[in-house]
């Protein structure tokens, strides 16, 4: 079902000033792909800075993770204000973790955009603030709307699409080399070499 542009303006407006304090049962991140050598591994919480992560494949070697570790535990978090446009494509939310130290951290994950590069970084951050809404599908894949199409000109709204761009890289950041959750902006393969396409699956501890 289309839905008119008043409609598309009060979900957007929704989202953008919802507060995601619903929190979901525990679950992993686990990777989809063709590629036998990463389908099946999960995503793990990689230090990259003071209380920042990245989303590392658990049992991929890298310069900064020599050996494989443990897969994080994440939550959903959803608001009672949050529109769904649809039910298939999954509720909006915000991904979340708590960084375990002597004072447990929330973070929430948001993509990082290099503006010389075409693959943005998920990145777990302190707090609420920082938080890029996602969607679980009814199939629990995870996956990012809207309704903007820019590939005409001129651009127009149109039905609420889900976009499954989630890859697979060898990523560095802040002096981190992992090979990470990576998320390609528009169309077309990504710039860096190493990206394997994949998706990405919810499942329940």
């Amino acid at each position: 079902m289309k839905l008119a542009l008043p409609t598309l303006a009060l979900a957007l407006a929704a989202s953008t000033s919802a507060q995601y304090y619903n929190q979901s049962k525990p679950f992993h991140l686990v990777v989809v792909s063709e590629n036998k050598t990463i389908d099946g591994d999960t995503l793990s919480a990689c230090h990259t800075g003071a209380a920042i992560e990245s989303l590392c494949l658990s049992k991929q070697p890298s310069s900064s993770k020599p050996t494989p570790i443990t897969p994080a535990t994440f939550y959903f978090n959803t608001s009672n204000s949050a529109i769904t446009p649809n039910d298939t494509r999954g509720v909006t939310g915000i991904v979340t973790y708590v960084l375990r130290t002597n004072l447990p951290t929330p973070e929430s994950l948001d993509l990082y955009i290099n503006p010389t590069s075409d693959v943005a970084l998920p990145l777990l951050w302190p707090g609420d603030t920082m938080a890029t809404t996602m969607n679980f599908d009814n199939q629990n894949l995870l996956n990012i709307q809207g309704y903007v199409d820019d590939t005409v000109s001129p651009p127009v709204a149109r039905d609420n699409q889900a976009y499954y761009r989630w890859y697979s890289c060898s990523t560095y950041w802040q002096g981190y080399q992992y090979v990470t959750l990576a998320w390609k902006l528009g169309k077309g393969n990504p710039q860096n070499p190493s990206c394997v396409k994949i998706d990405v699956k919810r499942v329940w501890i």
